[in-house]
C-alpha cells in the first residue's frame, strides 16, 4: 500500500497503516448516531442487565452513546489510536463513569478475564479468517457473559449482498465522503468461490480539493447467514432474530456506505451449552 500524506507504520490494523484506520473511523463517528436506536432497542428487548462488551469500538461511535444512555460499557479495540480518541470524546461528551477503553484483541479477552457481560456488540468489526475462527471466537465470547446474555452481530453477508447485487449491479462501484475523507470503493464478486476483491482508494480533503491518501487492496469470502448461525449454535448461542433494517438511500450521509447495505444484524442468545 503506497501512502502520501501518512507515515508508513508497522502496526497494521486489517491492512491498514493505523493512522490510515484511526482517520476512517474517526470521520465515520457520526454514524453512531444512525445505528444507536436499533441497537438500544434490541438492547432493552432481549439484554438482561446493562453490561455491554463493545467488540471492535474503535473511536467509541456507538459505546459513548450507549454510555450516555446509562449503559455501562466496556469497548476494546486493537487500535490504541482509536482508544484515544474515544476516551477523548468520552471526556468530551460528560460520559467517562460509565465507559471503559481497553487496548486489545477479542479473539482472546484477556484484558476482561474476571468480569460477566450481560450484552456484546460486534458491528462491523469481523477479526475472524474463517467461520471456524468465527465459531472460537464466539465461544471463547461466551465464557465471558452471563447467562440470558445476548450478542448482536451485524456483518457483511451473502444474502443482503447479492439482493443488492440483482437489483443494482453498480453498487459494486461506490463512494463515500465522511467529515474531511473520501474513499472510493471498487468491489468484484466471484461467484463461484464467493469470494469478493475490494480495491479502496482514500482522499483527504485540502481546502476545495482532495489529496490522495492511500490505496488499500482486500479479499474476502462472504458467509451466509446459515453459516453465522451455526457457528453461534456450535458456540453456544441460540439465534433469535435476523434483522434486514431498510436503508433509505435518500440519506446518502447515513447510507452511502456498501458494508451497511450488505449486512444484516443477527440477534443471538446465550443459552445453558457452552463450547
Amino acid at each position: 500500500m503506497s501512502e502520501i500524506g501518512i507515515k508508513e507504520s508497522e502496526n497494521k490494523i486489517y491492512g491498514y497503516d493505523e493512522e490510515l484506520w484511526y482517520l476512517v473511523l474517526r470521520s465515520q463517528n457520526k454514524t453512531g448516531e444512525r445505528d444507536i436506536g436499533a441497537i438500544d432497542r434490541y438492547l432493552r428487548t432481549h439484554s438482561p442487565g446493562k453490561e455491554i462488551l463493545d467488540l471492535g469500538c474503535g473511536t467509541g461511535r456507538i459505546s459513548n452513546m450507549l454510555a450516555g444512555m446509562g449503559y455501562s460499557v466496556t469497548g476494546m479495540d486493537l487500535s490504541s489510536r482509536c482508544i484515544g480518541e474515544a476516551k477523548r470524546l468520552a471526556q468530551e461528551l460528560g460520559v467517562s463513569k460509565n465507559v471503559t477503553y481497553i487496548v486489545g484483541d477479542y479473539r482472546e479477552l484477556g484484558p476482561v478475564s474476571g468480569k460477566k457481560f450481560d450484552a456484546a456488540l460486534c458491528i462491523l468489526a469481523p477479526a475472524w479468517k474463517s467461520i471456524d475462527e468465527a465459531t472460537s471466537v464466539f465461544g471463547n465470547l461466551a465464557l465471558h457473559m452471563r447467562d440470558g446474555a445476548i450478542l448482536l452481530l451485524r456483518e457483511t453477508v451473502k444474502e443482503r449482498f447479492l439482493a443488492s447485487l440483482s437489483a443494482a449491479p453498480s453498487v459494486q462501484s461506490w463512494f463515500r465522503v465522511a467529515g474531511d475523507i473520501l474513499c472510493l470503493h471498487a468491489w468484484h464478486y466471484y461467484c463461484m468461490e464467493s469470494r469478493v476483491t475490494t480495491t479502496k482508494e482514500f482522499y483527504r480533503r485540502r481546502g476545495k480539493d482532495f489529496e490522495y491518501i492511500a490505496r488499500v487492496e482486500q479479499e474476502y469470502v462472504l458467509r451466509s447467514i446459515a453459516d453465522y448461525s451455526a457457528a453461534l449454535e456450535r458456540a453456544g448461542w441460540d439465534v433469535v432474530e435476523i434483522a434486514n433494517e431498510s436503508v433509505d438511500l435518500l440519506e446518502p450521509e447515513k447510507y452511502n456506505d456498501p458494508w451497511w447495505l450488505f449486512s444484516a444484524l443477527i440477534v443471538a442468545k446465550l443459552g445453558g451449552r457452552r463450547a
